[in-house]
């Protein structure tokens, strides 16, 4: 299994002025067999009257890599971002993965997960704890459309400890800015854990489709 993680900001530090902080953080799984998936979360501090989240987006893997570097025709495996599963992951969503991440409980909801309900389709998340046949976690996400309810999407992807332990990290310190934002100034409370500089990002007028579309920005969520 090809385990891969990384943090990759959409737009490139440039002046202290004019800088843009939205972080995104991915996970590439893929196998020789092509039954590997990827997962990414791109953090959206809240700003003015609209609350911060996490987008997830979950993919299957699309091709298996082949060839070798040193004969200069290695390709390396893909994902099917197209037929992508996002998910929108508000304060309380992040709370409860981080109950399973934290080892407070084995899984969401008594293993029930989230459900969460938009126009457009209904999806299943879930995080789980197990020790067999290896040790970490495995996020599950299921997706039904309301136009095929006979159709389902899943996508399924397994964290190591040490995977899983970042993760908990990065999820822990994004809640403060879900939820209350980048602070433009000094703050009392000290600096944002990730800036050293006040943000100019303000999403209200960023085009959401292509991380959301499934108008995951007016969904309900709860336990199951």
């Amino acid at each position: 299994m090809n385990n891969t993680a990384t943090i990759t900001p959409t737009a490139r530090p440039v002046t202290d002025a004019a800088r843009v902080y939205r972080p995104r953080l991915s996970f590439f799984h893929a196998n020789s067999k092509g039954t590997g998936s990827a997962v990414r979360f791109e953090l959206m501090s809240a700003t003015g009257e609209r609350d911060g989240a996490i987008f997830m987006t979950l993919a299957q893997q699309k091709s298996v890599a082949s060839g070798s570097v040193e004969q200069g025709n290695r390709r390396y495996a893909t994902f099917d971002w197209q037929n992508r599963i996002t998910v929108k992951l508000n304060f309380t969503d992040l709370s409860q993965l981080l109950l399973v991440l934290k080892g407070v409980t084995a899984t969401i909801a008594d293993g029930k997960g989230l459900y969460h309900d938009t126009r457009a389709a209904t999806t299943l998340i879930n995080l789980t704890r197990q020790t067999e046949p290896y040790a970490g976690y495995a996020l599950d996400v299921s997706r039904r459309a309301k136009d095929a309810p006979d159709a389902t999407t899943r996508v399924r992807i397994f964290f190591n400890n040490v995977e899983a332990f970042g993760l908990g990290m990065v999820l822990e310190q994004a809640l403060s800015v879900v939820a209350f934002g980048v602070p433009r100034g000094p703050s009392a409370f000290g600096a944002s854990p990730f800036c050293s500089a006040p943000s100019t990002m303000d999403v209200s007028n960023m085009d959401l489709s292509s991380m959301d579309p499934l108008g995951e920005d007016e969904e309900e969520s709860a336990p199951f």
